[in-house]
């Protein structure tokens, strides 16, 4: 395929952009964890490049400005984890949860490399005081081995910890589970597998944890158990690849490595990282061999077990690039590094650098959270009996095409804050009725929206009323129909429908699905093209 010409972009770079990070931002670190909760990322620990001395700095990035801020004067008024690098860290409820990793010995003199010890500690950061909580975990037979370079993952209120390497940099082939509501270390297991972070990653479908709701919520939040998904690939010269499934209670381990397929698969990415999102499996990470240098993206579709490509264009061949986290809310995969220097030199020292972000709109290639079911299927039927119940209405919407359709005004007003506001103007006038200048179809599927949080009905999903709901979700600001309509439309995208969910999505600003179905209409004709 020719290049394109100088000045234009191909449609895969419109997926990416760049930003400069500010603040204070961090030096160049090597086994630092970053986490996400919120719209903030907590960077913690590492060793620095050019010292080589451990730290137990934290930092936060603030996402939506993307402004580095240095918080370690936190360490000084709580007990903070020693310095450390290669350690875990994973967010539950209002906390992250560390463990283990690499760190100079007690009484060792800075500097010196040779004296270090591998931790089995678990630490605990309160996000809401922003602040180091100290936990007590009771001694048990299930508690790991010290260790370091080792995977870990959330399900349900179980942190499981998988692999590793130990003082002697010996793998260790174990997995241990961590009980977070009662602090006990509740099972272990041997596992014959050498994963480790160098060449592996370990991803749950995880939940998205708000604060804000978690702080003013009174009642307990029950975390669902998902099954979590361990990849690893080795021997670079000729990858090998594996995918093993852990399946929560017990985390039996169900291996799934000759299920995989694709017209392409994954080179060997050395210090992978990944992600799921909606039903993706990401992972990225440094493709290096002796002609090309670059940071890779690739998803497996969790139901067909395909590989894919993720083409973000031009961005990360030049530069260097070296961690990438998945933004939940956002469908956005973030990117770190540092576009001016070279990944083959800061591979070397296994640098981590955090001047650059680069922003992958993973909605672009059709990976995205699906929107959750808020209802169970009894209370979608109940609200759909509702809406066909004029004995239940107390007010009427009228239609450009002069039908008129009873509803009741508090179920509308409490789940559509534009016509709450206008029956409050209405309300000096006693009226009972309001027009709207759209057709009997539309405004029908749109109030079966408000009756039941969904789009349940077949007329919901024709593709013209779903586009027209997509306008009325972004002109009334109504999110949570904006991701249904965006979803269903996704779902429905092909060459029929392509130009039209195309206008849809420009109109409502929806540029993930506008790029995709821009995509759809350039092959479709070029497959016009070649039949010709």
């Amino acid at each position: 395929m020719p290049a394109p010409a100088p000045g234009l972009q191909s449609i895969s770079d419109l997926t990416t952009t760049s930003r400069i990070t500010t603040g204070d931002i961090p030096p160049p670190l090597v086994g630092a964890t970053m986490t996400i909760v919120d719209d903030k990322l907590y960077l913690f620990g590492g060793r620095l490049i050019q010292s080589r001395m451990m730290t137990n700095a934290l930092y936060i990035l603030h996402l939506e400005e993307f402004r580095w801020e240095n918080v370690s004067e936190i360490n000084e008024k709580s007990a903070p984890p020693a310095e450390r690098y290669f350690h875990s860290a994973n967010a539950y409820k209002n906390m992250i949860v560390f463990f283990g990793g690499m760190g100079p010995a007690p009484g060792s003199a800075e500097g010196q490399q040779q004296d270090l010890v591998v931790f089995d500690d678990v630490k605990v950061l309160d996000l809401e005081l922003l602040q180091w909580r100290q936990v007590r975990i009771p001694s048990s037979p299930h508690a790991p081995k010290p260790r370091y370079a080792h995977l870990s993952s959330i399900s349900g209120n179980k942190l499981v910890v998988i692999g590793g390497q130990d003082i002697g940099n010996q793998y260790i082939e174990e997995i241990n589970v961590l009980d977070l509501d009662g602090w006990q270390w509740v099972s272990s297991m041997p596992f014959d597998k050498h994963c480790g972070s160098y060449r592996s990653i370990a991803e749950q479908r995880s939940s998205i944890y708000r604060l804000s709701t978690l702080m003013t919520s009174t009642t307990p939040v029950q975390q669902e158990e998902h099954p979590v998904y361990l990849y690893s690939n080795f021997n670079f010269t000729d990858v090998k690849r594996e995918l093993q499934v852990l399946t929560p209670p017990g985390f039996q381990v169900q291996d799934h490595s000759q299920s995989m397929s694709g017209n392409l698969l994954p080179p060997g990415l050395r210090f992978p990282t990944g992600a799921i999102a909606g039903q993706h499996l990401l992972l990225s990470g440094t493709y290096l061999t002796s002609t090309q240098q670059s940071f890779s993206i690739w998803s497996l579709n969790l139901s067909s077990l395909v590989w894919t490509r993720i083409d973000t264009g031009s961005v990360f061949n030049s530069g260097s690039w070296n961690r990438g986290l998945l933004l939940e809310g956002s469908n956005a995969y973030l990117v770190f590094g540092n576009k001016t220097r070279n990944l083959a030199d800061d591979y070397q020292n296994r640098q981590t650098n955090f001047e650059h972000v680069s922003i992958v709109d993973l909605e672009a290639f059709g990976i995205y959270q699906h929107p959750p079911t808020t209802m169970t299927q009894t209370a979608q039927e109940l609200g759909l009996g509702l809406l066909n119940d004029p004995s239940m209405a107390d007010f009427e919407i009228l239609t450009i095409d002069d039908q008129r359709i009873p509803v009741n005004s508090v179920i509308l007003s409490a789940r559509w804050p534009y016509f709450g506001a206008l029956l409050r103007e209405q309300e000096e006038q006693d009226a009972a009725a309001a027009a709207t200048p759209e057709p009997y179809t539309i405004v029908l599927a749109f109030l079966q929206y408000l009756y039941t949080d969904h789009l349940v009905t077949a007329q919901q999903h024709h593709s013209q009323v779903l586009s027209q709901l997509l306008l009325l979700a972004d002109m009334y600001g109504l999110d949570r129909l904006r991701d249904l309509a965006t979803h269903a439309l996704h779902q429905m995208l092909n060459m029929s429908t392509a130009a039209m969910v195309y206008e849809t999505a420009a109109l409502s600003q929806q540029t993930g699905l506008q790029i995709r179905s821009l995509k759809v209409m350039i092959a479709a004709k070029k497959m016009l093209q070649q039949q010709q």
